[in-house]
């Protein structure tokens, strides 16, 4: 063992001059100290944990976890050391080492508030929400007013549709920090939740909305540059029919640290006639919003606009089908004219012309399937027996280990294939289509083979199938509004926490006139929902 070249009161002194940088954000100036008590004494157990500390606040978690397994060699180790530690091998991707460097730190303190934050923070990730939420509670039974701790506890709720204990853990946090912009939008968003939820078990009114927007005021008032917040409070405008301030809030996605469309070059189009000129408007986001929202091009031609749409490779021919509408997928093909431009999202393209859900276009069919293609499926499909209905339960994941809200269960719609002389045909892509060996209504579902070639255009089979289908009935995917594009009858099925674009309250869309939505109870009973489907679709049947 080395021994040390100076008093322990000096290196004590030195110590405590590192702390108090520390203390003050001052991290070059602490490390500083900390290295001096480390060429004095380089097994300073006290010094190398407070290196690590360093290190790990820099990013630098190799480095961090290196020296504070020195530490805990030179020791003696203590729980402060384990859960560092513990930090530093969840930030390098090794969370189960991770778990036993915290476990370690709670046997030796169990009451380290710290080490029960971080162990549930660990849990999060590893998606064991549940085991999380034992840990958040511990910590923040040792430290009622942990901020960060009740923010994430309040995420955890909210994610595992808790909302309401979500809401006391955010009202929590800003008793510590008031005012905090990130807090008060977790709250927004929480209280938007809470209103639909209240909804959701027949209330008429909700006053969670305004409270919502009102959160998300106090965010922006805190943070004017926080753009996140102005693009979640739009959302909650747009639901409520308040397209005009509801769209102008929602333009600053395009300021977000990862923007939904990248920007062209030049100026932006605002609504204007520009004669001599063309406007090139940039589809965005999932391929159902552009399907949804290219329904505008075709208007906008047939107001007298010179309208380019910009789109990706995958729906170009799908997308060519718009009316008076040129397609391209790349600037480069933009210059094959000498045609100035204009550009603009095209998701903002209700604020740009003042739109109201009243006053939409809703001109469907807007697309259409190929003449060939829909002769060559209804040789296919065969000679008609029943009702012949589309069904989609799921977004394509490639990863079915995590769902989202808007996935339905492939049981609930047993409710469906037990309607008679009803002819089911999957339009689900990807995993989810293994689901079907686990239903019992498995052999009343016919799969097809089409759009199965990920170098192909997309969807020019799957709309030429919904053509000779009767009906589509789905969740919130690509699929529902390709249906609503082609102007055929369609079924949506919708969470009680639905997104903004089927508004509340309705059985309508103002997107498609041929749409039906559905919306879930509060109780998120999939199964009660889909038997309204069934009898909704038993009708058409006649």
């Amino acid at each position: 063992m080395t021994e040390p070249t100076a008093s322990p009161q000096t290196i004590a002194q030195i110590l405590q001059q590192g702390l108090f940088h520390h203390r003050q954000g001052q991290l070059r100036a602490a490390m500083e100290r900390y290295m001096e008590v480390l060429r004095i004494n380089p097994e300073h157990a006290e010094a190398l944990y407070c290196c690590a500390v360093v290190a790990c606040a820099e990013g630098q978690f190799k480095e961090g976890v290196e020296v504070v397994r020195r530490a805990i060699k030179f020791g003696p180790p203590t729980a402060k050391m384990y859960n560092v530690l513990g930090q530093a091998l969840d930030r390098l991707g090794e969370p189960l080492e991770a778990i036993k460097a915290i476990d370690q730190a709670i046997a030796l303190d169990p009451r380290l508030a710290a080490a029960h934050g971080n162990r549930a923070n660990i849990l999060v990730d590893a998606g064991m929400p549940l085991e999380a939420l034992k840990s958040f509670d511990k910590a923040i039974a040792l430290d009622p007013t942990s901020v960060p701790d009740l923010i994430n506890r309040g995420a955890l709720y909210e994610s595992i549709g808790r909302p309401a204990e979500a809401l006391k853990d955010y009202d929590k946090a800003l008793m510590g920090s008031p005012g905090d912009p990130r807090i008060l939008m977790n709250r927004g968003a929480v209280l938007k939740d809470l209103g639909l939820l209240e909804l959701g078990v027949g209330a008429a009114d909700t006053a969670h909305f305004a409270e919502a927007i009102a959160s998300y005021d106090r965010a922006i008032k805190a943070a004017p540059r926080l753009h996140e917040a102005f693009a979640a409070r739009g959302q909650i405008k747009m639901m409520l029919g308040d397209w005009t301030a509801g769209f102008a809030d929602y333009d600053h996605r395009g300021q977000l640290p990862e923007p939904t469309y990248k920007a062209l070059p030049g100026a932006r189009w605002h609504g204007e006639e520009r004669k001599g000129e063309r406007i090139v408007l940039i589809t965005e986001q999932g391929l159902g919003d552009a399907i949804q929202f290219s329904q505008l091009a075709p208007w906008l031609a047939a107001q007298g606009h010179d309208v380019t749409l910009m789109v990706r490779p995958g729906v170009k021919a799908l997308l060519s089908t718009l009316q008076d509408v040129t397609i391209v997928t790349s600037e480069d093909e933009l210059k094959a004219s000498d045609k100035p431009i204009r550009w603009a999202p095209l998701m903002s393209v209700p604020g740009i012309m003042a739109l109201t859900p009243d006053e939409m276009p809703c001109q469907a069919p807007y697309l259409k399937a190929e003449p060939a293609r829909v002769a060559q499926w209804r040789d296919k499909l065969g000679p008609k027996k029943g009702l012949r209905i589309g069904i989609n339960w799921a977004p394509g994941h490639a990863d079915r280990t995590v769902r989202s809200r808007r996935d339905i269960p492939l049981t609930a719609f047993k409710a469906i294939a037990d309607l008679p002389g009803v002819e089911l045909y999957a339009l689900q892509k990807g995993a989810p289509l293994d689901e079907i060996k686990g239903v019992s209504f498995r052999e009343k579902i016919r799969t097809l083979d089409a759009d199965n070639d990920p170098n192909a255009p997309l969807f020019l089979d799957t709309a030429a199938i919904i053509d000779n289908l009767d009906l589509v009935i789905g969740c919130d995917t690509a699929i529902v509004h390709l249906a609503g594009a082609l102007g055929k009858p369609v079924f949506t099925a919708v969470p009680v926490i639905s997104d903004w674009r089927w508004m509340v309250s309705r059985d309508d869309t103002p997107w498609y006139p041929t749409m039906r939505v559905f919306r879930q109870g509060a109780d998120a009973d999939w199964a009660a929902l889909m038997a309204k489907v069934a009898d909704a679709a038993a009708k058409l049947r006649g």
